[in-house]
């Protein structure tokens, strides 16, 4: 299973994917929609990936990930199944460590009006499904893939609970069958003066063992991808409202980034109660740079820097960073 982190221009989104080959992954169109940069963390390793194919009709997508990944290769189900057959979420609800939901397929061939267009031959489940667990994968008692989980219930701007929808894997493995054997990757969103060359991606690793470092990982991922990708807008949403108005503005704060970008990030420690709305998280982080931007003249900087981070209810937000362990040095 993998988490997946997109930056978008304007924001960053999170998501669920299931391998179905060593480097092909599964998951909603919607997920993946206007993306720029996209990592998916297998365990506590981040990979780079990009979208060989979507169906936003259908809300389905598959992406390759730029090396193999070791993990559970899922199959998807040659039929539907019955109704009233037991079956399982996978997912990553709310930026949550990995979950499991247990329900019924409630109906078969359902649709679902999602606003812009309506999403038709679904799976109806019972299963609890939230935000996050797009993409992941429906499964039956033996294991198999019955759908991709892609929406949830809501009318009048209340949500239904108990009520989720997912498309059948057959409809899945039509398109996949498609796409899997292309070679030319879906183009990437531009979002305009993006720092880092190629694709922008850094892997990050999480070493800290706290409750909450990986889930403080998705937020640095995003912002990082942010600013490689020159998506200033959605990096510098996951800073604090209290952070934001030191700096004025978007712009404002990404002028004092130059021609700065990350390439490699590790979460080595993480302080605090796992729950507290506060907590300082301990990370090596090295840059590339022109020596103009960075410090005494450094193009390549090793930092080791203090995030202070802050839970808003939904996101851990960046509050301040400090160098309690010295100025960076260089590569």
């Amino acid at each position: 299973m993998g988490q997946f982190y997109v930056t978008r221009c304007n924001a960053g989104a999170t998501g669920t994917g299931f391998l179905i080959g060593p480097d092909l992954v599964v998951t909603a169109a919607h997920v993946v929609r206007e993306a720029s940069a996209i990592s998916i963390a297998f365990g506590r390793t981040s990979v780079n990936a990009t979208v060989l194919g979507k169906n936003d009709v259908a809300d389905i997508a598959l992406v390759r990930t730029d090396s193999p990944v070791q993990g559970h290769q899922f199959q998807l189900r040659s039929s539907e199944p019955p109704v009233g057959s037991d079956v399982a979420a996978l997912g990553f609800p709310l930026g949550h460590p990995f979950t499991l939901t247990r329900g019924t397929v409630s109906a078969l061939d359902a649709e679902q009006d999602i606003g812009d267009r309506i999403l038709q031959n679904l799976i109806q489940t019972d299963a609890a499904v939230n935000h996050g667990n797009s993409g992941g994968p429906l499964i039956t008692q033996d294991g198999q893939v019955a759908g991709v989980v892609v929406t949830i219930e809501i009318r009048d701007n209340v949500r239904a609970e108990g009520i989720a929808y997912a498309v059948t894997a057959p409809r899945v493995a039509t398109a996949v069958n498609e796409w899997k054997s292309r070679s030319t990757p879906v183009a990437f969103k531009d979002c305009g003066n993006a720092p880092a060359p190629g694709s922008g991606f850094f892997p990050l690793t999480v070493s800290a063992n706290h409750d909450q470092a990986r889930n403080i990982g998705q937020s640095l991922i995003l912002h990082g991808q942010g600013i490689n990708q020159g998506a200033y807008t959605s990096a510098f949403k996951l800073l604090t409202p209290e952070l934001q108005a030191t700096f004025g503005d978007a712009t404002k704060w990404s002028a004092d980034l130059g021609s700065s970008y990350w390439t490699k990030a590790e979460i080595f420690n993480v302080t605090g109660t796992p729950s507290a709305d506060d907590l300082d998280a301990d990370v090596n982080l090295q840059t590339i740079q022109d020596a103009a931007h960075g410090p005494n003249a450094q193009t390549c900087s090793n930092w080791k820097i203090r995030y202070s981070m802050h839970w808003d209810g939904t996101v851990w937000l960046i509050a301040g960073t400090s160098l309690p362990f010295g100025e960076p040095t260089a590569c």
